[in-house]
């Protein structure tokens, strides 16, 4: 309880360091150091607090950005949209989860992301977004063990963007158990 309380105000800390960083952030593109910082001590954090979970109790949250901005197939709703067609991470990403049989959604923002969070309840969350969604989302969700992974913005924000499947299976790895 007491432990959890001294997280809370450390997180509370780290977001209101960042609104701060924030307004004084000429490149809005680029990942502060704050947030930077606040997304390594929440990821050892979770790592540190996370036993072996089962792979089933992990979700993981995309961003839409990251599918190809003209696919006519939209994931938003269903992952299984995708026809696999090598454009964008998606297919690959797809084939991963279901060979794990985790959790996945799609989320077009924040909202989204919480009701799903709030729904079905992992264990573990694996999240990726760019670094406001990340941040508030990893605030917001506190107790919840959200690992977060920034999306790369190589064609600027909200389109087309990219992530290290690498980086997600790691984590998967780390903390999954069958």
């Amino acid at each position: 309880m007491v432990k959890n309380l001294l997280l809370k105000i450390a997180y509370t800390f780290y977001y209101f360091a960042y609104i701060v960083a924030k307004k004084f952030n000429k490149n809005r593109c680029e990942n502060n150091c704050v947030s930077r910082s606040f997304i390594k001590f929440n990821n050892r954090l979770a790592i540190e607090r996370s036993k072996k979970v089962e792979i089933e109790k992990i979700a993981l949250l995309l961003p839409h950005c990251i599918q190809n901005y003209s696919c006519p197939y939209k994931i938003t709703s269903d992952i299984g949209n995708c026809r696999e067609c090598g454009l964008c991470k998606i297919g690959e990403i797809s084939k991963f989860v279901k060979r794990k049989n985790a959790m996945v959604k799609i989320a077009t923002g924040g909202t989204l992301a919480r009701l799903f969070l709030k729904n079905e309840k992992p264990d573990f969350v694996v999240a990726v977004a760019c670094e406001r969604d990340l941040v508030a989302g990893i605030y917001d969700s506190f107790p919840m063990m959200v690992y977060g992974i920034f999306n790369k913005l190589e064609n600027g924000p909200c389109m087309n963007t990219d992530v290290s499947l690498e980086e997600i299976k790691k984590i998967f790895d780390l903390v999954g158990k069958k």
